[in-house]
């Protein structure tokens, strides 16, 4: 019994210690690319794995890049908010913020960058999110 429970508590505290840090890492991981993506979108959109098409004569570019930077604005709100949570010690529900994105944003992500052509780039995208969704559900489950 009381090995058991010495089990429990070092792997609680090793979920822990590991989802303080891939919080930090992807809350300023957020900020960055939210910020290249709404001070240059067609780069970000480059580096992200979907490049911007030759934009036709009577498509306005200004519109796209527009969409882009609103995508930026909401994954500068993600590390925002995900910096909040961790400066509050709440580490129970950025695990259950990361648990959403690993599995929907990450996995759209990828869906969406392999079927523009890059396989490897989807799966650059959509590995670590499930990994961070696989790490989050653990929190959730063990609690910390």
């Amino acid at each position: 019994m009381w090995v058991r429970s010495k089990v429990n508590v070092m792997n609680s505290t090793t979920l822990t210690l590991t989802i303080k840090a891939v919080t930090l890492i992807f809350a300023l991981a957020s900020l960055s690319t939210g910020l290249q993506a709404i001070t240059s979108p067609i780069t970000f959109a480059t580096t992200f794995g979907i490049p911007l098409p030759p934009s036709p004569k009577h498509e306005n570019p200004a519109t796209t890049t527009s969409y882009i930077s609103l995508l930026g604005a909401r994954q500068l709100a993600t590390g925002i908010t995900l910096l909040v949570f961790a400066y509050q010690g709440k580490w129970v529900e950025t695990a259950t913020i990361l648990s959403i994105i690993g599995v929907v944003v990450a996995g759209m992500d990828g869906y969406h960058i392999a079927r523009r052509g890059s396989s490897g780039g989807g799966l650059f995208h959509a590995v670590p999110g499930a990994l961070i969704a696989g790490l989050a559900a653990a929190v959730l489950y063990v609690g910390v």
